[in-house]
């Protein structure tokens, strides 16, 4: 577990807030994951975040849920104060950025704030993006920086002739479950991170959503190294299996 004001001597960049409620842990060379449910790339400047589906709770409300209205309100603030923290050149939000079509108006009002808070704004489509705001925004199948290549995870879209990729995706909703052996469980949002024995990596990004229920993530046949980190209450829980 990283206390939210421990500092690595190796790293280039440092939060602006580092006494805030939040963790952060080094999970790969100059990469961070930031317990608010991002990851952040201390060298090349760009935070990454997924499955946001801003609007769920308007859509599940249309369906004719009863559903309470501070969802859309939690994401916009918890993302505002992760760019505020590491002053990001580039938001990188992986697919699923809303829910539905249910809440154009409030969608495209904050993704245009977005854009006025860090100077690249990179939006990839998601299973879940429809309606208005594909119009009003460019959304993009892929993007690569580096040997970084994010795409949703809907798709199989990874190049896969080269042993050198960190694949980056959505779509999977990881958690981990932490049971007391007396009934009572809890699960929460995580961050995996798959090592082949012939090269490569995945990482599937936690769902950003407060609504997002989440999945346990196995690793696959390929696997040579399988890792989990676990975000909840300001903390980031390194899992030992």
């Amino acid at each position: 577990m990283i206390d939210p004001v421990e500092k690595s001597t190796e790293v280039t960049r440092e939060p602006r807030d580092p006494e805030n409620a939040f963790a952060f842990e080094e999970v790969s060379e100059n990469v961070v994951l930031d317990s608010r449910l991002g990851i952040f790339h201390r060298e090349a400047g760009w935070l990454v975040a997924s499955d946001l589906h801003f609007g769920y709770e308007v859509s599940r409300r249309a369906a004719g849920g009863l559903w309470p209205l501070w969802g859309m309100e939690t994401i916009v603030q918890r993302l505002h104060e992760m760019v505020e923290t590491w002053n990001p050149d580039r938001l990188i939000l992986v697919g699923d950025v809303v829910d539905s079509a249910a809440a154009p108006r409030e969608a495209i009002a904050w993704l245009g704030t977005l854009h006025e808070l860090v100077p690249e704004l990179i939006l990839i489509e998601g299973n879940h993006d429809r309606g208005e705001v594909r119009r009003a925004f460019d959304f993009l199948p892929s993007y690569q920086s580096g040997q970084f290549f994010f795409h949703h995870g809907h798709l199989d879209q990874c190049p896969r002739d080269t042993e050198k990729w960190i694949e980056v995706t959505g779509h999977f909703h990881p958690s981990v479950r932490f049971a007391d052996g007396a009934g009572t469980s809890l699960g929460l949002p995580a961050l995996t991170r798959e090592r082949f024995a012939e090269g490569g990596e995945l990482w599937r990004l936690p769902a950003f959503s407060p609504w997002a229920a989440g999945y346990p993530n196995r690793p696959t046949e390929q696997t040579s190294e399988f890792q989990e980190w676990a975000c909840g209450g300001g903390r980031i829980i390194k899992v030992q299996k």
